[in-house]
């Protein structure tokens, strides 16, 4: 029979995903009794969450300074350093699956049950605060562990792209690449992969982009 778990590694997580999950976790454990001895305790674990939640919000609109960003970094890494050490502790703690899923944390999901992942329904080229760069972005998938990116710059003899892989990802955020040309229109498109396979690709985006 199956051990439930809990997921310790939340590193491949969006910003905003990882918010909302600490956000749960941190109502989920302030008035949780199935963990008096929890490590670490939950008056160490509330403020870590709270700091990258909050750092995270000012980071949101993408007009941050770099110092706000690298502040949201470090709160980050601090954030999954405790969510790993909490949730391994929940692991050990106990193997009765309501009792884990009261913490807020994710269950490791049933491979048996695991399917091939949706595609991404849409893909977003933005121009960067850094010149000739640009930003990838598209949508998030849950059951997906990593991302494959293809970006091209030219149209073949067929009228398609002609596509560059890119090295392989864990977010579908902050993804940057450079460097671009002044007027030269890029193609973009991504798919997923998790351990039962891989995705379609997404819808391509496309985008001229001007350098100053």
């Amino acid at each position: 029979m199956r051990t439930p778990k809990l997921v310790t590694n939340y590193s491949g997580m969006s910003d905003s995903d990882l918010a909302s999950l600490a956000t749960r976790t941190a109502d989920a454990l302030r008035t949780n009794t199935n963990f008096p001895d929890m490590v670490p305790a939950f008056a160490d674990y509330e403020p870590v969450a709270l700091d990258y939640i909050a750092k995270q919000a000012i980071t949101a609109n993408g007009r941050a300074s770099g110092q706000q960003k690298e502040e949201k970094d470090e709160a980050r890494n601090a954030l999954l350093k405790s969510m790993r050490a909490v949730a391994g502790y929940i692991n050990n703690f106990t193997n009765v699956s309501s009792l884990q899923l009261s913490s807020g944390f994710i269950p490791v999901a049933d491979p048996k049950g695991l399917q091939p992942p949706r595609a991404s329904s849409w893909t977003r080229i933005r121009p960067s605060n850094r010149p000739a760069e640009i930003l990838l972005e598209f949508e998030a998938i849950r059951d997906a562990y990593q991302y494959e990116m293809q970006i091209a710059s030219e149209l073949g003899d067929d009228g398609e792209p002609t596509w560059e892989s890119l090295p392989l990802i864990s977010d579908s955020r902050s993804n940057f690449y450079a460097p671009v040309e002044d007027g030269v229109t890029y193609y973009f498109r991504v798919r997923s992969h998790n351990k039962r396979g891989t995705s379609s690709w997404s819808p391509v985006a496309m985008r001229k982009v001007w350098v100053e």
